[in-house]
C-alpha cells in the first residue's frame, strides 16, 4: 500500500542502508586494498543473508516483525545497502516454486544482461566524450 507511512519507512531505510552500504564497502577496501571488489562482494553476499532471514522471520512471523517493518528491512535498508539482496531473494523464491530453470534462466540472464548493459552505458558515454 502506498501511504506516507510506507513510504516515509522506505525513504528513511533507504538512506540508513546506503549510509552502510559506503561504511561496509570503504572499510573493507581500506583494510583488504582496491586490487579486487571485495567491498561490493561482502555487500552482496551479507545483503543477501539479511534479506533471507527476514524474509523467513517475517513470513513465519516468529519475531513479529509487521509490514511495515518489513518494507522498511527488506526494500529500504536493503535496497539502499543492495539491490542482489532482492535478485537473490528472487531467485531462491522462483527455485522454491520448482521453477529451478527458470531461476537459472533468471540468474545468469540477469548477469549477462547486467554486464551488457553496463559495458554498453560506459561505451556510451566514452563514444560521446569529445
Amino acid at each position: 500500500m502506498l501511504d506516507w507511512r510506507t513510504l516515509a519507512a522506505i525513504a528513511l531505510g533507504g538512506g540508513l542502508g546506503s549510509v552502510l552500504r559506503y561504511v561496509v564497502g570503504f572499510a573493507i577496501t581500506q583494510r583488504l586494498g582496491p586490487g579486487f571488489p571485495w567491498g561490493t562482494f561482502v555487500i552482496n553476499v551479507t545483503g543477501s543473508l539479511i534479506i533471507g532471514l527476514v524474509a523467513e522471520l517475517s513470513a513465519t512471523r516468529a519475531l513479529g516483525i509487521t509490514p511495515l517493518v518489513r518494507v522498511f528491512l527488506m526494500v529500504g535498508v536493503l535496497g539502499g545497502y543492495t539491490t542482489f539482496s532482492a535478485f537473490s531473494l528472487d531467485m531462491v523464491t522462483l527455485a522454491g516454486d520448482r521453477a529451478v530453470g527458470l531461476a537459472l534462466l533468471y540468474g545468469f540472464g540477469s548477469l549477462a544482461c547486467g554486464f551488457v548493459a553496463a559495458f554498453a552505458g560506459i561505451a556510451l558515454v566514452r563514444a560521446l566524450q569529445p
